[in-house]
């Protein structure tokens, strides 16, 4: 006689979890990913080794190279892009930095808000901008909570 209970099949949940409801638009958070990275990639200005005499020009391979580097306004549009940002906006992105960096799970989500809140002590974008990673940080955080950056369209 057959078993019915060892001859069902497994049905295998590949939904994925619906998306935690944030107080900052996940498109803003995009746009700050965005910012963010950019302003990272910046190469601080490479100091010259020697001291060049009075008067004689530098290399012309060191005057190319400056040139070439346009000034990016990605830093001064990131921390304004967080600087704008309501309370509860600012708490939400710092808790998606916190869950992103492994500190809290999607389920513990009440508990990185929380976190959030009590550690948002003056400027929020300055304390962001000295964490190395802000991007990478930001997109594992929408990542753990059901978005999918890549997929959203960074607001200006």
């Amino acid at each position: 006689m057959a078993n019915p209970d060892r001859d069902r099949k497994r049905v295998i949940d590949t939904e994925e979890p619906e998306p935690v409801p944030l107080d900052i638009a996940p498109e803003h958070v995009a746009f700050i990913i965005l910012k963010a990275r950019a302003a990272e990639a910046q190469v601080p200005p490479v100091e010259p080794e020697e001291e060049s005499p009075a008067g004689t020009p530098p290399p012309e391979e060191e005057t190319d190279m400056l040139d070439e580097q346009a000034p990016d306004d990605s830093e001064a549009e990131l921390r304004e892009a967080i600087d704008q940002l309501s309370d509860e906006a600012a708490v939400d992105l710092l808790a998606l930095f916190l869950i992103g960096r492994g500190d809290f799970a999607r389920e513990e989500w009440d508990d990185a808000r929380a976190q959030a809140a009590e550690q948002i002590d003056g400027s929020l974008a300055g304390t962001l901008l000295g964490e190395a990673g802000l991007g990478d940080m930001l997109e594992e955080g929408l990542n753990a909570l059901g978005y999918r950056p890549e997929a959203l369209e960074p607001d200006a």
